[in-house]
């Protein structure tokens, strides 16, 4: 669940052209005739890189543009914030596809994740002859995976490779540090994503659950996926660490059931510094754990510099 999709639900009125018929398949971009969805880490029958894209999500966006591969975008999604001023039509909004502007701009495969999008604006992509590229990002891991998927989409292998191992490199320096830091007393937090409609959080199998593990911290949401948790679970549990999404005003802090906590009594909630690096699961991800470990434990851990030369400064403007 992404929780963009919780904020809004967008209407559109499909525009339906024909004539589009599987035309890069027949150019000898693929081996196939019919478009489909490529499932995460399944074999894609490209015969060479693609050079015209669509990334309806911004994580995806942000690691192709680390690669190299920005100028291979045809088409984004709304919320892409990195890079800075991407002079890039906007194909996705929301969980909604504008079809017209997707026929415009003529990719040979839009990427999307699993069940991001809802199973007809799929299908109506599919019908379009276009294939749909899905990848993962629900951990570091899948997150990694992405990045040497896309650098085989796009011919930037070794790029992806040095960003893989910048990032493993730079997660195990900061989960060492955490357990160093934490001394054997895991702390326990919780993260506050919004208040709209409950306390949502982010539980087991998230990205968001990866950033606490390294930390060395303990998730009070022990239950799958973005979900809300009742005021009785954070009281009884009361997290040594509370974060607030930058969105969320920290004036909560000071009503019931967070004002009993641990983290109210001893001054330790945070709001993080950029919604941007901590919910879009992408490399700079690895910024917010390190902001994160710096925060818990009142400390600097340095990680080493981002191995490829980007005019768009990847880092935190405060690190």
């Amino acid at each position: 669940m992404n929780r963009n999709s919780v904020l809004a639900i967008a209407i559109i009125i499909v525009v339906v052209v024909a004539g589009v018929s599987y035309f890069y398949y027949k150019e000898g971009i693929g081996t196939n005739d019919v478009a489909q969805v490529y499932a995460p880490n399944a074999k894609l029958p490209f015969t060479h890189p693609l050079t015209r894209i669509v990334s309806l999500l911004p994580s995806i966006t942000v690691n192709l543009y680390a690669l190299g591969a920005e100028k291979d975008l045809v088409g984004i999604s709304t919320y892409t914030t990195y890079p800075k001023n991407l002079s890039v039509p906007i194909v996705g909004e929301l969980d909604t596809v504008n079809y017209e502007e997707l026929l415009n701009v003529s990719p040979q495969a839009v990427i999307t994740i699993p069940s991001y999008y809802p199973q007809n604006v799929i299908t109506k992509i599919l019908d379009m002859g276009i294939p749909v590229i899905e990848v993962g990002q629900d951990n570091f891991t899948q997150i990694e995976q992405q990045i040497l998927e896309l650098g085989n989409i796009t011919g930037t292998q070794n790029n992806a490779t040095e960003i893989v191992h910048w990032m493993q490199t730079s997660l195990t320096y900061l989960h060492q540090n955490a357990t160093r830091l934490s001394d054997g007393k895991r702390m326990s937090i919780f993260y506050l994503l919004s208040t709209e409609g409950g306390y949502w959080t982010a539980g087991n199998q998230t990205f968001i659950n990866d950033f606490f593990n390294i930390a060395d911290l303990r998730n009070i949401a022990n239950e799958t996926g973005y979900y809300t948790v009742p005021g009785s679970v954070i009281l009884n549990d009361s997290p040594d660490i509370i974060l607030l999404d930058q969105y969320v005003n920290s004036s909560v802090m000071k009503t019931d059931p967070f004002d009993q906590t641990n983290a109210y009594k001893n001054g330790t909630y945070f709001t993080i510094f950029d919604d941007n690096y901590f919910n879009q699961p992408a490399f700079r991800s690895v910024y917010a754990v390190q902001w994160l470990i710096d925060e818990v434990y009142n400390t600097t851990v340095s990680i080493p510099s981002f191995p490829i030369q980007l005019a768009d400064n990847p880092a935190p403007s405060s690190f």
